[in-house]
């Protein structure tokens, strides 16, 4: 059964169509779609989807995605002649402070491509995105039309129900952790640590570890901070997660367990300060490839951080 609190119709991570447009969702004539992702986070979820090989271009900095698809951008500098070149039939877009160029819309409209745009500030945000392009892409059980009449699609939204939507594994992975959350105490949550780059309240990994039952120890403050060594000391932190990806090819085969003087070099300065995350050792490099990215695999960095923490319990010779 699908945690429906994570699907909302009508939410701000719902996407919008440009009109007219070959490709387009619920055109049973139309071919596959083609897909220039300008957010590398939205990529990711089409490659979880299965659809990667509909991907025909792909953002400047995406480092998932296979190295074969043309880059045609990024959300700030787009590549007009090679969008043209690729030929989408959708265009999307992570929606932020900078606006869809006009010259791209115009070029759209002109060129029949459909525009699809996504907010992933939140959780909800990336939970609702990948129903949503789920929902478009493969869509709803074939009984989910609501009158027969396959000319017109009435749909009935119950139908969702009777399916498990992405999200769900989302769901799962970002429940209470209870009791067993309890050995991180106050967590700071690292971006960078030279100098130390935190991820303060509203950030959707404060939001990550705040759903796993892990406090964070910064309580007030933007989404990043800029910490000193003085900051950190007064902070005094339990725990220490540090956001690290690694290359895609690291990930490959059984990972080797972290060895201090790696968590140590990973560091850098903050390891000589006299904090209790330090003195107990309880710091923890979340290296998923993906770490950093508001997308479908903070499953997985969820699941890293759950283990992270198993670690340390074992350690302490807690249950």
């Amino acid at each position: 059964m699908v945690l429906c609190t994570l699907v909302a119709c009508g939410s701000n991570a719902s996407s919008s169509q440009s009109q007219g447009g070959k490709g387009a969702p619920g055109d049973e004539s139309s071919s596959e779609p083609r897909f220039a992702v300008f957010s590398p986070a939205i990529g990711v979820m089409l490659r979880d989807l299965g659809f990667e090989d509909q991907i025909v271009g792909r953002h400047s900095f995406d480092t998932a995605l296979s190295e074969s698809i043309p880059v045609v951008g990024s959300h700030i500098e787009i590549d007009d002649e090679m969008l043209i070149e690729v030929e989408p039939t959708i265009l999307i877009f992570q929606r932020g402070s900078v606006e869809i160029p006009e010259r791209i819309t115009a070029l759209a409209k002109e060129r029949g491509w459909a525009i699809w745009t996504y907010q992933l500030e939140s959780l909800d945000d990336i939970a609702t995105t990948l129903d949503d392009l789920y929902l478009k892409l493969v869509g709803f059980p074939a009984d989910a039309n609501n009158d027969g009449d396959p000319t017109t699609f009435e749909v009935d939204p119950t139908k969702r129900f009777e399916i498990e939507l992405p999200s769900a594994r989302l769901a799962r992975a970002w429940s209470p952790m209870g009791p067993a959350a309890q050995v991180a105490g106050r967590t700071l949550l690292l971006a960078g640590t030279d100098p130390a780059g935190a991820l303060g309240p509203g950030s959707f990994h404060a939001q990550l570890v705040e759903r796993l039952g892990i406090a964070n120890a910064l309580t007030s403050g933007g989404m990043w901070q800029e910490l000193d060594l003085e900051d950190l000391i007064e902070l005094a932190p339990d725990s220490i997660l540090i956001f690290d990806p690694r290359d895609d090819e690291a990930m490959i085969g059984e990972p080797e367990p972290i060895t201090w003087a790696q968590v140590e070099a990973a560091l850098g300065p903050i390891a000589s300060l006299p904090i209790p995350a330090i003195e107990q050792r309880r710091v923890g490099v979340i290296d998923h490839p993906q770490a950093l990215l508001p997308s479908s695999t903070l499953a997985q960095v969820a699941d890293q951080i759950r283990k992270t923490l198993a670690d340390w319990r074992e350690r302490a010779g807690e249950p």
